[in-house]
């Protein structure tokens, strides 16, 4: 009897701490996102407020920089909550696959079958969302660059849809679906096993939580490097050469960008930035989670707006203050 209440208390006991880290890691998860959300709004007035210190061209172009950054935030929102709903489909589709399929026939699935599971398990509402998510980043990169070059057309660019294609590849096929499948094919493996469908279904909600806010930072940063990527093959197209780097400069403003908010750097001088995150500086700026992009300008723009050319010493002092 003695021994039978010892190991009672030793499974409430356990039970209880593993509560405690779900808490922890639930609250940890609200706060990150409270910080995000925070960050964003800062973002957000501070490009509003300088929009309003400047006018004419110069306050049109931070505004539409302002509309793209809004843009990539509210993609990010979807995307978070597509992600959200999506966990709780895919955990519902395979209580309902324990009842209705051998376990070990979902676990002979290859790659392409799996993948169409995790897809009809609400994932595919995420793929909808991001690609509407775009056309609206698309937009706003457009109205930023039509101050530059109001009869340029982005229609006259073919790769445009490439880029798009490789965009969704690389939020879906590159961060979201490995981790997704590796916990499908455990949770699979453990119904195999015969564990309780509870148990397997409750573990496979936890491990894709945890994956979550990896996830989303990733995601994040390829949401923006999109609008980066479309303004750079703009760029070249318009054989503009000269980038104004925008974005906001509050407290939480890296020191890397710091030192190049309002520079115009050429593409020989951008060649040479390093941000110290392994990240490619044209499409990446500062690194993960960064709210600064590239605005082309001419020199025409340059002259007019008495804009600051980079220097030598700029882009050294950003290199010496990026974070490794």
């Amino acid at each position: 009897m003695n021994l039978a209440l010892n190991d009672h208390s030793l499974l409430q006991l356990q039970a209880l701490e593993e509560l405690g880290v779900l808490e922890s890691l639930l609250e940890s998860h609200a706060e990150h996102i409270t910080l995000s959300e925070d960050a964003d709004k800062r973002a957000v007035t501070d490009l509003t407020q300088q929009a309003k210190s400047l006018s004419g061209d110069q306050a049109r172009l931070i505004r539409a920089r302002r509309d793209q950054l809004k843009a990539e935030i509210s993609a990010e929102r979807s995307f978070e909550r597509a992600l959200s709903a999506s966990r709780r489909e895919l955990v519902t589709l395979l209580q309902m696959a324990s009842v209705s399929n051998d376990p070990q026939l979902l676990l002979s699935f290859n790659n392409d079958q799996l993948l169409d599971f995790i897809l009809r398990g609400g994932m595919g509402l995420a793929v909808d969302d991001y690609v509407e998510s775009q056309a609206r980043i698309r937009d706003a990169v457009e109205r930023a660059f039509a101050v530059i070059e109001p009869d340029f057309s982005f229609d006259s660019m073919p790769q445009l849809e490439q880029i798009q294609a490789q965009a969704v590849t690389s939020v879906f096929e590159d961060v979201i679906l490995p981790d997704t499948q590796s916990a499908i094919r455990s949770a699979l493996t453990s119904l195999a096993l015969e564990v309780p469908v509870d148990i397997v279904t409750s573990e496979l909600e936890e491990r894709l939580k945890r994956s979550e806010k990896r996830q989303l930072t990733e995601v994040k940063t390829r949401i923006s490097q999109y609008g980066r990527s479309i303004t750079a093959a703009a760029a070249a197209a318009a054989e503009l050469d000269h980038y104004l780097y925008t974005g906001p400069l509050d407290g939480l403003t890296r020191p890397f960008c710091k030192a190049l908010i309002g520079k115009v750097v050429t593409s020989e001088q951008m060649r040479k930035l390093n941000n110290g995150q392994g990240l490619n500086v044209m499409t990446s700026c500062g690194g993960y989670n960064c709210r600064h992009t590239w605005s082309p300008v001419s020199e025409g723009f340059i002259q007019s707006a008495d804009l600051d050319e980079a220097t030598t010493a700029d882009i050294n002092k950003a290199n010496a203050r990026a974070k490794r």
